[in-house]
């Protein structure tokens, strides 16, 4: 079990004085502090380079800030010994392409993260029933819709049933149709199972559709939007 920090437990991501800067002196995040309620879905929206992506990476452990720490359920990931364990059994990722490996059927795409668990083809078929895509559970990712790849990438994120899906960008190469039902997903996930999301966009229609926008600008927080309370 990864030590407990001094966050509140109902805070699904405390960042506090978190920093990033890259070769060349580039400066992605510079000192964020940020706060996520655990079953709230914030939005993260800025100009390209403006250090959301690289926010969201610090938070779902894939980077390493050079200062400052980032809790997530009350665990300081500085203390987490198994961070590939620990980020498998509480986040989930969904990003701008969907990363399917186009050999494999939809439902073996989904049951990759529970590879050696018992009940993983289940589970995956389970995935793929909340995404409503239990009638192309066969298909390979060719075969399939553009849309549909994007909601077979969410069952495949949401199969190990994390309480935090991280999802950067993940209507960027849809249609807005599909845009809508995306978006009408990640509200079903967090309403039905209090899962805590944080979407990046440049979007502002995707940005609405959560209680609150985080503005970034030049690696930094300029505003925060509150929507719903």
């Amino acid at each position: 079990m990864p030590p407990m920090s001094d966050v509140p437990t109902s805070l699904a991501v405390h960042a506090k004085g978190l920093s990033k800067t890259y070769p060349g002196d580039v400066n992605a995040v510079r000192n964020v502090e940020l706060s996520v309620r655990a079953g709230e879905m914030v939005a993260i929206t800025g100009k390209s380079g403006s250090g959301k992506s690289t926010l969201l990476n610090l938070i779902g452990s894939l980077d390493r800030p050079d200062s400052g720490s980032v809790s997530v359920f009350g665990r300081d990931l500085r203390g987490v010994r198994n961070v590939p364990k620990f980020r498998l059994e509480e986040i989930g990722f969904v990003f701008q392409l969907h990363y399917l490996l186009p050999h494999l059927t939809l439902i073996d795409n989904v049951a990759l993260p529970l590879f050696g668990k018992a009940g993983a083809q289940e589970r995956a078929a389970e995935a793929l029933k909340d995404v409503g895509l239990e009638h192309r559970a066969r298909h390979v990712p060719g075969k399939v819709s553009g849309g549909e790849r994007q909601r077979a990438a969410i069952a495949r994120a949401i199969v190990n049933r994390p309480r935090l899906l991280l999802a950067d960008e993940p209507t960027g190469n849809v249609d807005s149709e599909t845009e809508r039902q995306l978006l009408d997903l990640f509200q079903k996930l967090q309403k039905e199972r209090g899962m805590t999301i944080v979407i990046v966009t440049h979007e502002r229609s995707v940005a609405q559709r959560a209680g609150r926008i985080v503005h970034f600008q030049d690696g930094g927080i300029e505003r925060i939007e509150i929507l719903k309370t």
